[in-house]
């Protein structure tokens, strides 16, 4: 992979010059006049489909083989490099497969009888592994770069936050920490902000938990998991924000596999990737932030992270921005919500903390802090 391509432009989510006008018919997906009233082409649906855990036993297979790019593959996120990568994919993915099964098939094959009875279990279970190891991981790739073609190419312009369309100066960004729901209850003076911000797996319908983290949210920031598309998460009218699918190539790709591929909702993973209403961080300002942070190598700064500093930076918001809930992953528990979590998210917490650097998060918080910029709820005047 490291004779793709760097170059282009990476602003797609507010040059309309970048963008191609097309109807995206084959996914179930149009182009339309956006106005504040959401028009939606897709339908989230509910988490623990049967689907799902069929496409997270294959997914789990093919691990070995894609953990190399997320290390080692630092490419932009461009259509160009997307083109190169699906030609790339297709390429490897074909020669690996036809080296590897045909090894199986000299090793276990050649002096089984002829037949699909006579092949032999440790022939038949050697074919399937190169099949779910390299065949469907090469398939996955390639399919993704071909989605990212057609995802790169909508026009986001109109999007609201991107269109600089407020709901209002006053912001506030509830983060997902323990002591969102500790102390003093807050939800009323939360939702009487002009924007609240929340992200990914954050937690709402819980009873009693609006008491203490409000009901309102104007802005979903979700990572790669996607969790605006799973009717748990989902709330009707808020802007969706992709943290960091403009990160690297193959961090967009991550995107579309989890929920696409991991899951097997390749339908509706399309329709959200094409919606033109779903926007993310330009890949300057994520840099930028990595950059201030002091960050190195795969370390990347949370949503939550990345929120704050995109509203900090946002013509029109009144500051200091507020934050609640923001712990830095300093105590035992990492969420509020964490006896309501899933067994598998809260596998997927405890890996992701380590690609994050909450320490330093910390400290630059702090230094808004300082600078006027950023203010705890629990110190706002009464």
């Amino acid at each position: 992979h490291s004779w793709l391509k760097n170059g282009g432009s990476t602003d797609f989510a507010t040059d309309p010059g970048l963008f191609i006008e097309r109807e995206r018919s084959a996914c179930g997906c149009r182009r339309v006049a956006m106005s504040d009233q959401e028009v939606r082409t897709w339908k989230p649906t509910p988490a623990g489909d049967v689907w799902c855990y069929v496409g997270r036993f294959l997914s789990f297979w093919c691990y070995p083989a894609i953990l190399p790019y997320a290390f080692l593959s630092y490419h932009e996120v461009t259509v160009e490099n997307a083109r190169r990568f699906r030609i790339y994919s297709a390429g490897l993915g074909l020669l690996g497969s036809a080296l590897g099964h045909t090894l199986v098939w000299r090793r276990f094959g050649r002096t089984a009888p002829m037949g699909i009875a006579g092949l032999g279990l440790a022939h038949v279970a050697g074919q399937s592994l190169v099949a779910v190891s390299w065949d469907l991981c090469y398939a996955y790739m390639f399919g993704i770069a071909n989605q990212l073609i057609n995802i790169l190419s909508v026009n986001r312009h109109e999007n609201r936050l991107n269109a600089g369309r407020l709901n209002g100066p006053r912001v506030l960004v509830v983060g997902n920490g323990p002591s969102a729901c500790e102390g003093e209850q807050l939800g009323d003076k939360i939702d009487k902000f002009d924007e609240v911000i929340r992200f990914n797996n954050f937690q709402t319908k819980v009873a009693g938990m609006s008491a203490w983290v409000g009901t309102k949210t104007t802005v979903h920031f979700s990572d790669g998991v996607l969790y605006p598309t799973f009717t748990e998460y989902h709330v009707p009218g808020a802007t969706i924000v992709l943290s960091l699918f403009m990160d690297r190539l193959i961090m967009a790709g991550s995107y579309y596999i989890l929920r696409g591929g991991a899951d097997l909702q390749y339908r509706l993973t399309s329709r959200f990737l094409m919606d033109p209403d779903i926007t993310w961080i330009k890949k300057e300002n994520i840099d930028r932030l990595k950059k201030l942070l002091g960050l190195k190598g795969v370390k990347h700064p949370t949503s939550g992270m990345l929120a704050i500093d995109y509203f900090v930076n946002k013509p029109g918001v009144e500051l200091p921005v507020c934050i609640h809930g923001f712990d830095f992953f300093m105590g035992p528990k990492i969420h509020y919500f964490h006896e309501h979590e899933p067994l598998y998210e809260r596998i997927n917490n405890n890996i992701g903390v380590n690609m994050h650097s909450p320490h330093l998060e910390k400290i630059y918080v702090e230094k808004l802090i300082a600078e006027g910029k950023v203010k705890f709820l629990k110190d706002m005047p009464k």
